[in-house]
């Protein structure tokens, strides 16, 4: 069957290798900047969240959260759903100026 190798493709999960304690986009604050450990979920998911600018090590600012996410990611605003924000590990970055990753 044409195409069956990209069903199987996008239907596999791919191993986050962060720990299931780790904070979600989700869970951050609003307002709150955060970097971005890893992507879980189906592979074709976190594909498009690359693409859209979720990519590892990006940082990313949780604007607001209500029914969505808002979040400032590469100098643009992209509105995703909770669910979404839940496929996506992230670290606290320290904003105190003194701290060497602080202003990021």
């Amino acid at each position: 069957m044409p195409g069956a190798w990209l069903k199987q493709l996008f239907s596999k999960k791919h191993k986050c290798v962060c720990l299931e304690e780790s904070k979600t986009l989700s869970q951050a604050d609003a307002g709150q900047r955060v970097r971005i450990e890893c992507l879980r979920g189906e592979e074709g998911v976190c594909q498009r969240l690359r693409e859209m600018g979720f990519c590892e090590s990006s940082v990313v600012e949780k604007v607001t959260q209500s029914g969505a996410l808002i979040c400032k990611v590469c100098d643009a605003k992209v509105v995703i759903s909770k669910r979404l924000g839940e496929s996506i590990i992230v670290k606290d970055i320290c904003q105190c100026k003194d701290h060497p990753n602080g202003h990021q």
